[in-house]
């Protein structure tokens, strides 16, 4: 159940989402495309990056177990203010786990730290300037300055115009309200770029996880 299918172009597009495919449902996320708001890197970039750095941030390759939490898949496409798709872009995520913490000499939280998570990936957009990857509900945690951090999840996207650095942000979160990094964009227009869509199970979703859709808008690509 947790094993996660690699999906070729042709397939991606073919998968059903609600009636829909995929790509459809995560191209329409917005009526209209707005560029993607950016947000600091933070100080828990990885600092050493793993070996694995596939697409299944739950199951590092040599290890039998998953890591915990929430399962949830993240797919979406990298497209320009045109709307035309963002080819080979390159796409990193890192995040904390289930519990909170990064796997960083630097993280001050004491809690336990899932040596069973990934934590961090790196892959690219597909000709259709679409992604996909699959990782655990990160927790919330003591920001250094920030106070208390809602759980979100951090990307760099680079295509060859463009660099943006951003965080992704779950919808309904308590915490939402008052972390000071994502209250700092004032606009709330552009605040709601950062914030994830749940989207109906899908072939490859798993009973109990989740699928949410995001799509980055770059200015050129």
């Amino acid at each position: 159940m947790n094993e996660l299918k690699y999906f070729s172009r042709r397939e991606l597009l073919a998968i059903a989402v609600g009636g829909t495919s995929l790509s459809a449902a995560a191209a329409g996320l917005a009526q209209t495309r707005e560029w993607t708001a950016s947000l600091v890197v933070g100080p828990f970039y990885p600092q050493i990056k793993p070996l694995d750095q596939d697409a299944d941030l739950t199951l590092i390759k040599g290890q039998r177990e998953w890591s915990k939490g929430e399962v949830i898949h993240i797919a979406g496409r990298v497209v320009n203010l045109k709307g035309e798709p963002v080819r080979n872009a390159r796409i990193e995520v890192w995040q904390a786990d289930a519990n909170g913490r990064y796997s960083h000499p630097s993280d001050p939280n004491k809690a336990p730290l899932d040596r069973n998570f990934q934590g961090y990936c790196s892959l690219r957009s597909d000709r259709d300037g679409q992604y996909r990857f699959k990782t655990v509900k990160p927790g919330p945690y003591p920001g250094m300055r920030a106070g208390m951090r809602t759980p979100h999840i951090h990307l760099d996207i680079q295509a060859k115009t463009d660099r943006l650095v951003t965080q992704l942000f779950f919808p309904g979160e308590k915490l939402n309200e008052t972390d000071v990094i994502l209250q700092s964009v004032r606009n709330e227009s552009a605040r709601n770029t950062l914030f994830l869509k749940e989207l109906p199970p899908s072939t490859g979703i798993g009973a109990n996880e989740t699928l949410f859709g995001w799509d980055c808008v770059l200015l050129t690509g």
